[in-house]
This record gives structure tokens, C-alpha cells and sequence, in this order.
């Protein structure tokens, strides 16, 4: 049978056709695979902080043997803020399996803003890396199949205020005041400061007005003061009456990369210290006394990079959620069981004046 020169164009057109797309497929079926994402501090300063990460890459058979590289970029994230990038050429990638390490740095200069966003997503963030790998080989360039990890990690720094439990305050074996309740909220957020809008429901007892001429405060994370000031003017509890008495603080944000390095250095450990101080009018005697009842110590632990035995997330989108600890209670922001009404909460009684600090004659 001859053929004609139609023919033959048309057998060789087809022939083309088929080649090219049995080496699409070929080439779209073995493309490399990320297999794996584990990132870790590094070196930790004053001024930047070291992300160093490894990437498991899963070779097709095709680049098994001979001499293939990776180019390789990549971004890490923390509540879409981003925070650290690299690129790396030309890295050696042969082998069934290989794992490419690369490093890059954050600059402490974006915790304050990292710290805003956390506050102002309910005390959570999702830290997220993203790798793009390219294997080259005998000139051929495969990009690897896309690959996300996320990790979120939550806190809950206010909860120790966040109760019902009255305490009452006495003054030479006389009740002066109860308190009834706390509370404490998280203000708006900005890069430059961090509210704490922090309150207190009083009850006056007594037959005689209460003068608080000031409440001061003083934040601390690790030692470092990150917040002082005034929280409150002058207020008067007056006789046989409940008041709420506020108690505002704030935290200055352009402290907190200072305290990044040292919650780094502790393990990802940190304890936030909450001191509210009064100088009260009583007898004719003005004093300066701890607010015990608005003060208090919180640790908490975070894992930002879940390093510490959590797992991988795959390029399905699913999730590692992490809770910040203290102490071997988690803190998840979930709210509190309140305790059942056969069982009501003890009234815990305080001495004022005990141990004043300053008495001064008014």
C-alpha cells in the first residue's frame, strides 16, 4: 500500500502529537515531592533571630542517578505576616531521598507587630512555611508538587483575672472593702502598644467614704519591664456602696523584641507580671499598698515552629493546633467551669494595712 505525501504529513503529526504527550505525562507524573518540612531556632541575638529548616524532597526515578540540584525559596510566616524569606541555588538533590537544609532570619524588629496580631486574634497565631522547590537535571527544570505547613499556637494571658471569687480587704480586724469580681480585657491592638483594660467590682462596707487618690501599674514578661504607669485617677468608694473600679495598663510594644530573645533563650517560656499598686486614704493615714486582687503571675509556654514533637501538615490544608502551658494546665482561652451552687466559693479574707509600704499624715 502507498501512501501519499497528505498521509505521511498527517502519520508524522500524530507521531508528534502522541510523543509529546506521553513526555507531558512522564514529566507531570514524576514530578519531586516534598515529603517533609522541619523548622528550629538557630542562633538567637540582640537584633535577629535564626530560622533553620529542612526539606525532604522525594526524587522521581528519573533524577535517582546522575547529578541533580534544587533551587529552592521559601517563606515563613506568622499570622500572614511575613517574617523570614530565603533563596538557595543549585543545592545538591541526588539520591532517592533528599533533604535540603537552608536558613534565613527574622528580624526582632517585627515582633511588635507579630505581637499585635496575636492579641487581636483572640491570643492566636498560625505560623506557616512554604517551601518551592525546583529540581534541575539535564536541563529539564521540575517544580515539586506545592507544599504548606501551618501550626497555630493560642494562649490565654488574662484568665487569672477573669473571676468571680470574692476576697475581702480589713483594716485593724474591720472589713474595709470586698471585692466581688475582676475582669480584664485585651484593647486595641497596634504595633506601637498593647491595652489591658482591667477592672474590679467593689463593695464599700463601711459608714465612711473610701479615697483611692492613685492606682499605678507595672508590666513585666521575664523580668523585663515592658509597661508602667498610672491606671486609674482619683476615685472615692463611697459608704454602703458597690463600684466598679477600673485599672488600665498598657503595654509598650517597642519592648517586646527584648523579650522575644528571652522567651527564645527559656525554651519558649515566659512569665507575664501584672502589678497594680494604690495609694489608699484611711484614718487619716495615706498609704501605698499592693492591689493583690488585680496582681498576678502568668507563665506560658509556646512552640512556634512545632519542633517539640508535633507533626508535619501536608499540603491538604489540615492543621497542628497547639496550647500554650502553665504549668501542666493548658491554656486554650476555653471558658471555666464555675462551681456548682451547693458548692459556694469560700470568701477569702485579706489584712490591709499589714505591712504598708508608705504611711504619711493627710
Amino acid at each position: 500500500m502507498r501512501f501519499g505525501r497528505r498521509t505521511w504529513t498527517v502519520l508524522l503529526v500524530v507521531l508528534v502529537v502522541l510523543v509529546a504527550a506521553g513526555t507531558y505525562g512522564l514529566l507531570a507524573v514524576e514530578r519531586p515531592r516534598v515529603d517533609s518540612v522541619d523548622s528550629e531556632w538557630g542562633t538567637v541575638t540582640s537584633e535577629r533571630t535564626e530560622v533553620e529548616t529542612r526539606i525532604g524532597v522525594d526524587n522521581p526515578r528519573l533524577l535517582r542517578v546522575g547529578d541533580a540540584a534544587a533551587d529552592v525559596s521559601y517563606t515563613v510566616s506568622m499570622n500572614d505576616l511575613e517574617v523570614a524569606s530565603e533563596r538557595k541555588r543549585q543545592v545538591d538533590a541526588a539520591g532517592d531521598e533528599a533533604t535540603v537544609t537552608v536558613s534565613t532570619w527574622l528580624d526582632n524588629d517585627d515582633i511588635p507587630a507579630w505581637w499585635a496580631s496575636h492579641i487581636r486574634r483572640n491570643e492566636t497565631t498560625t505560623v506557616r512555611v512554604e517551601p518551592d522547590v525546583v529540581i534541575e537535571y539535564a536541563g529539564l527544570r521540575l517544580p515539586a508538587e506545592e507544599w504548606t505547613r501551618t501550626h497555630t499556637v493560642r494562649t490565654d494571658l488574662l484568665e487569672p483575672l477573669q473571676t468571680t471569687e470574692p476576697r475581702e480587704f480589713q483594716a485593724g480586724g474591720q472589713p474595709v472593702f470586698v471585692v466581688n469580681e475582676t475582669d480584664a480585657r485585651w484593647g486595641n491592638a497596634t504595633a506601637e502598644r498593647t491595652p489591658i483594660d482591667a477592672s474590679a467590682t467593689v463593695t464599700n462596707p463601711t459608714s465612711l467614704p473610701i479615697p483611692i487618690t492613685e492606682v499605678r501599674y507595672a508590666v513585666r514578661l521575664n523580668g523585663i519591664r515592658v509597661g508602667e504607669g498610672v491606671a486609674s485617677e482619683r476615685t472615692v468608694l463611697p459608704a454602703n456602696s458597690t463600684r466598679t473600679l477600673a485599672a488600665n495598663a498598657t503595654i509598650d510594644n517597642d519592648r517586646l523584641d527584648e523579650w522575644w530573645v528571652t522567651h527564645l533563650r527559656n525554651d519558649e517560656t515566659s512569665t507575664l507580671t501584672v502589678d497594680f499598686t494604690a495609694t489608699l486614704e484611711y484614718a487619716g493615714l495615706e498609704r501605698e499598698l499592693p492591689l493583690d486582687f488585680l496582681s498576678y503571675n502568668r507563665t506560658f509556654r509556646t512552640d512556634m515552629l512545632g519542633s517539640t514533637g508535633a507533626g508535619a501538615v501536608d499540603s491538604s490544608g489540615s492543621q497542628e493546633s497547639v496550647t500554650a502551658r502553665n504549668g501542666g494546665g493548658a491554656i486554650d482561652g476555653t471558658s471555666r467551669s464555675s462551681p456548682p451552687d451547693s458548692e459556694p466559693t469560700p470568701l477569702v479574707t485579706v489584712e490591709l494595712f499589714e505591712t504598708p509600704l508608705r504611711t504619711s499624715r493627710v
